[in-house]
């Protein structure tokens, strides 16, 4: 046998669950089957309001191990991805890293999913330093991972959230919009994005002419014209959304229902492809057409983009993975199975920390994991841009990416913008 990637994943409220091992591909078999693991921890809510991004997350990430596993030179450890669900809650995503770095002793953390469960995590690993708890390529823009005192435990591949609004407020003020309001989510998320808007509208001498938040646990069934009338009565132009794709389809719906044309710009964590499935099906039911007047950003090129090494490479590690090796919870009935700028990402994280692991003396030993991160760049993970995370903010991406909505698909707005350092 070629390879094996272990997924052991816990289920409902803080339940442990069985190992599951499974054959990945026929081959000639194991000349190393002694050979040392090297376990990473990802944990995410697999339930809860992010749920159909965490698996597309995840999706992604398992089929670029799962292809090294099955690649893999004798005597090159196999990867072992833990996943493990949080609910989108900080509390069992504490709980989570916690095991990962004691009982399982993961070599590193991996992809995390959200801004309020990452943002409780930060002190874990500053509590776990001496242990060289590491945390690779989160899946937020959250400012605090990229800057002291936290910088130093944490790497990341995409922009930030500053950086994703700026993108968005240029867009906006570049076609000559000066009335922008947010709705965001009440929480470390949605007050990151209000920062963020605040800065990008300040730079150009503006102000929010109106705001309104959500809960964290809202749902795509959820009433949110109360939000909606209070944003209608600054009659904006532009309304940033910052919140998990659920919140942002309910929100979108209740916004056209209402009769508002404003242009919405929304975050990569509202889901991209995930989120405009979310409005097809939406737009089917209250018979309104829901993608119209959308800007998206996101932090990876269109993974359907055939110039792109990486792109290639994603599309087909996904036909090899299959229905393998499901996360926790089972594959996700809305998953977009072709692929998704969200499990783009993950397959991107993946094939980063394969090229550190690459670099590792020794490929199991936490205190190696600095070293190697900063010596790797520039490096080409096949997306057409050199990455590096030697810089201050240990950030590989500074790209932000502009799309629009049209027939369910993600398209290209604007070319890809470099956007101002904070």
């Amino acid at each position: 046998m070629a390879g094996w990637l272990r997924l052991r994943a816990r289920l409902g409220e803080y339940a442990a669950a069985a190992a599951l091992l499974l054959l990945l591909t026929a081959g000639t078999g194991w000349a190393d089957e002694g050979a040392a693991v090297t376990k990473l921890g990802m944990t995410a809510g697999f339930t809860g309001p992010t749920r159909a991004m965490a698996v597309e997350l995840y999706r992604g990430a398992a089929a670029c191990f799962n292809r090294y596993n099955s690649q893999r030179a004798p005597g090159q450890p196999p990867i072992e991805l833990l996943a493990a669900d949080d609910g989108y809650e900080p509390g069992p995503a504490i709980e989570n890293t916690v095991r990962f770095l004691t009982r399982d002793r993961v070599l590193a953390l991996f992809s995390q999913l959200g801004t309020p469960t990452v943002s409780r995590v930060l002190p874990v690993l500053r509590a776990y330093a001496d242990q060289g708890a590491r945390l690779f390529f989160p899946v937020t823009g959250l400012e605090a991972s990229r800057t002291q005192p936290y910088v130093r435990y944490v790497y990341n591949l995409r922009a930030s959230y500053r950086q994703e609004i700026e993108a968005l407020v240029a867009c906006f003020t570049g076609q000559g919009m000066t009335r922008i309001a947010i709705c965001h989510q009440a929480d470390a998320f949605g007050r990151s994005g209000w920062d963020g808007a605040r800065r990008a509208l300040a730079r150009r001498g503006l102000s929010l002419c109106g705001e309104a938040t959500f809960a964290r646990t809202v749902t795509q069934g959820d009433d949110l014209t109360a939000q909606v009338r209070s944003l209608a009565a600054c009659t904006p132009q532009a309304i940033l959304v910052v919140g998990s794709g659920p919140a942002c389809t309910a929100l979108i719906r209740d916004l056209r229902q209402a009769g508002s044309d404003a242009t919405v710009g929304l975050v990569s964590f509202a889901g991209g492809d995930i989120l405009l499935r979310q409005l097809v099906g939406e737009s089917l039911r209250c018979g309104l057409d829901l993608e119209k007047n959308l800007v998206l950003s996101q932090v990876t090129p269109d993974w359907r983009d055939d110039a792109l090494p990486a792109a290639v490479d994603y599309r087909h590690a996904l036909a090899e993975l299959g229905n393998r090796l499901p996360p926790p919870g089972g594959w996700h009935t809305e998953s977009p199975r072709e692929g998704s700028a969200v499990g783009f990402e993950g397959y991107l994280n993946a094939r980063l920390l394969l090229a550190i692991l690459a670099a590792m003396p020794d490929p199991t030993d936490r205190h190696g994991l600095d070293a190697a991160a900063t010596s790797i760049g520039p490096a080409d993970i096949g997306i057409g841009l050199p990455v590096s995370l030697s810089g201050a903010s240990h950030q590989a991406l500074d790209m932000v990416y502009l799309s629009t909505a049209r027939k369910g698909r993600l398209e290209p707005l604007l070319a890809s913008v470099a956007a101002v350092e904070e």
